[in-house]
């Protein structure tokens, strides 16, 4: 169902998610004692309602499975970006400059999808 560049996006894109919900939490650090107690604040985010969004300068998705997100943008062949955004799909807000106007919604990264193949 999902390419293997698609399954790639999605491991590494998780660990940029970790540490943007760590920082969140204002109890970002490296100290490998707290691991326990960061991972119980980190929950706390991924129990509240949230989804994922992307944009490019022609399109944008949104979904709460990020799966869905990178594969149509994948599938589109421009580059994007991924936010993580703590708010409901079906929530209403602001757009500026292809960001999301969320309290508390970052920037997981930017992709360059593998460009087509022309035939």
């Amino acid at each position: 169902m999902y390419s293997e560049r698609e399954e790639t996006l999605f491991k590494t894109t998780l660990g940029g998610i970790m540490k943007g919900l760590e920082r969140s939490s204002e109890q970002y650090t490296y100290d490998v004692k707290e691991v326990a107690v960061k991972s119980e604040s980190v929950d706390r985010f991924v129990d509240q309602p949230h989804h994922f969004y992307a944009s490019s300068f022609c399109t944008w998705k949104t979904s709460e499975d990020i799966r869905e997100v990178i594969k149509h943008m994948e599938s589109e062949g421009n580059n994007y970006n991924l936010w993580y955004v703590p708010a409901d799909d079906n929530a209403n807000y602001q757009i500026k400059y292809y960001a999301p106007q969320v309290q508390g919604a970052f920037l997981i990264g930017s992709f360059e999808p593998k460009k087509k193949s022309r035939k």
